[in-house]
């Protein structure tokens, strides 16, 4: 089984996890939350994430992260997860930030670890064989849909800018004139070509005698 070129490709089983359940207590009550500012009561430091981190270097702590995902038990797990179709783009997500967490390093340095723990996943995919899927979501996707259409934007320029939305209009028209007249004037100038290909030339009778005579 190769590498999975499509980078976009979801488990459909792996879908249907991501569904919460309709009964469940955080689909019935969505105020079923910590209330805003709870986490200012809490003791400062208590959090590993508030103390100084252990590593400050990037590439100590891509060492780190390197050495604990190939321990054989760890790898295994990750190879599952790849296989299930989980992106790698979520696991390198998911790694940085439990080390960020643990007060392993500090949010700027998991910025930085996230491109290199994604090609490490993608290295440990092709070794294996895996068609692992790279992103959460298609990124094209994601800027098609934050995209203005076409449709709004003639919307407003013809409530905001009539002027400008009238000589666009008169502009496309004139097009679509050129176009429709475009096929009957290409087809009158080729019949006339071939008529001119398909004429004989011209040669009187006295004409022929004489090239014989010579």
């Amino acid at each position: 089984m190769a590498f999975n070129p499509d980078p976009y490709y979801r488990d459909p089983e792996l879908e249907k996890l991501k569904v919460s359940d309709p009964d469940s207590t955080q689909a019935i009550d969505k105020f079923n939350a910590p209330p805003p500012g709870h986490s200012l009561t809490d003791i400062p430091g208590d959090a590993a994430w508030e103390r100084p981190p252990v590593y400050t270097d990037p590439e100590e702590a891509m060492g780190y992260i390197v050495e604990r995902v190939e321990k054989p038990e760890v790898e295994e797990n990750f190879l599952r997860l790849l296989l299930a179709g989980t992106p790698i783009e979520a696991i390198a997500n998911t790694v940085v930030f439990s080390g960020f967490q643990e007060g392993y390093w500090t949010p700027d340095i998991s910025e930085l670890l996230k491109p290199a723990v994604a090609l490490h996943f993608v290295g440990l995919a092709l070794e294996n064989s895996i068609p692992a899927t790279m992103y959460n979501v298609d990124p094209e996707v994601t800027k098609e849909n934050n995209r203005v259409s076409e449709e709004d934007v003639l919307s407003l320029m013809e409530q905001r800018r009539p002027d400008m939305f009238n000589k666009l209009m008169y502009a496309a028209d004139l097009l679509l004139e050129d176009i429709e007249e475009a096929p009957e004037e290409d087809m009158e100038g080729g019949m006339m070509a071939v008529e001119q290909q398909e004429a004989p030339p011209s040669e009187g009778f006295m004409t022929m005698e004489e090239e014989e005579l010579v």
